[in-house]
């Protein structure tokens, strides 16, 4: 062999060594390689109900007693902000938004939105139509979907605060129940879309690592000159809250357990609203079997539900007085008057409805709401990260979601 072909034999392989180290490193790259995750979805847990399993939110909020006044209306719509929502199961079907001048499946944008055959809300994550994804759905979004409008079951006592309201689906969340900072575009549309096809409601039960950009906080402030409350979650890690709900354009909710205390990983501070019930209560995850799940997450579809029954009674009501009433309306946990870990009280569907059509609970009696007091945190500490259905099985869980 002569020189010149070692030569050559030589560089070819260094260069094919080249080659192979720099595929190497690509591949790499892009399987290592993900934008910042940005925030998640504002659950602490989900567990299978025992067999004494039972909605105790609906009667912790007074809703039957709400129900005799009215059980909502489906020109009133609550749009979730969340993982997508299985609305084929039985309890969430006949309540998700329709958009009647949207052609189904025509391949058209019929109603000339930017959005083509959006029917029922739209994919922002995929930026797609809804629909091809239940399989694979993280279990968040129609979990928070029942609090607010599934249908009553006398069997198991579960059922949505408001079960004859609409569902308008807005998917931002993942499949793991996150979403990141390449996001923060598809969230601000999320938001406007609810805005601008005629939600009444933006239930968002996620919270942020990080401070999010302006674009979302001017998409917030398009939803309040709108008259739309946007309802938020205080978090779940027993801390000083943080985004979404230290804006004062979010209505910020935190958490309480069968006995009526804050639950321990409830976050709070000056800007919390109200708290709902949030810790063992009984929803559906995608498929439709039933479980139970903790969390400020479903403290908020609590208030989402009782502000769209009092929509349902009283559509006139601006932003302002719907708030008011909230507020007003709702009872006192532990110390007397608004204070940092339970805001203005618990919220009560009954109550505020009887504010709103002149009528009045005489249990219920009227605080001082004004001094802030410190927080206590010693209460209740729920399984966090456990995710667990009524058939048995696990499903798809993260510690901090």
């Amino acid at each position: 062999m002569s020189s010149k072909t070692r030569f050559v034999g030589k560089l070819t392989a260094k260069v094919l060594t080249i080659i192979f180290i720099v595929g190497l490193t690509l591949i790499s790259f892009q399987i290592n390689f993900h934008p910042p995750i940005a925030g998640r979805a504002g659950a602490s847990s989900i567990s299978a109900p025992t067999s004494g399993s039972t909605r105790w939110g609906l009667e912790t909020l007074k809703a039957k007693d709400a129900w005799e006044i009215t059980q909502g209306s489906d020109e009133v719509v609550v749009a979730v902000i969340d993982s997508g929502i299985d609305g084929s199961i039985p309890a969430l079907e006949d309540k998700m938004w329709k958009n009647d001048d949207e052609v189904p499946r025509d391949g058209k944008d019929n109603d000339g939105n930017g959005y083509v055959d959006d029917v029922s809300g739209w994919d922002f994550r995929d930026d797609g139509q809804l629909g091809e994804l239940e399989g694979s759905l993280h279990y968040h979004g129609t979990f928070v979907s029942g609090l607010v409008s599934s249908s009553y079951d006398n069997e198991t006592g579960s059922g949505g605060v408001a079960p004859n309201v609409s569902i308008m689906d807005l998917r931002f969340l993942d499949s793991a129940g996150r979403f990141y900072t390449s996001d923060w575009g598809k969230l601000a549309d999320a938001i406007d879309y609810a805005v601008e096809n005629g939600a009444d409601i933006i239930n968002m039960s996620i919270y942020a690592n990080v401070k999010p950009p302006e674009l979302v906080h001017e998409a917030l402030r398009r939803a309040q000159s709108e008259g739309i409350l946007v309802i938020g979650i205080s978090g779940n890690n027993g801390e000083r809250l943080g985004y979404f709900g230290k804006w004062k354009e979010v209505f910020t909710v935190g958490s309480v357990n069968k006995s009526g205390k804050v639950s321990s990983f409830s976050n709070y501070g000056p800007e919390l609203e109200l708290v709902a019930p949030g810790a063992d209560v009984l929803s559906y995850r995608p498929g439709g079997n039933l479980a139970t799940g903790s969390g400020t997450s479903f403290a908020a579809p609590h208030v989402a539900g009782t502000a769209a029954l009092i929509l349902s009674k009283r559509p006139q009501v601006n932003l302002s007085e719907l708030k008011q009433t909230l507020r007003e309306s709702a009872r006192d946990v532990g110390k007397s008057g608004k204070d940092e870990s339970a805001g203005y009280g618990l919220i009560d569907a009954n109550e505020s409805l009887g504010e709103i059509t002149g009528t009045e609970d005489t249990n219920v009696t009227d605080t001082q709401r004004d001094e802030p007091d410190k927080v206590d945190k010693t209460y209740e500490n729920p399984d966090i990260g456990t995710i667990r259905t009524t058939d048995g099985r696990n499903f798809r869980t993260s510690r901090d979601i």
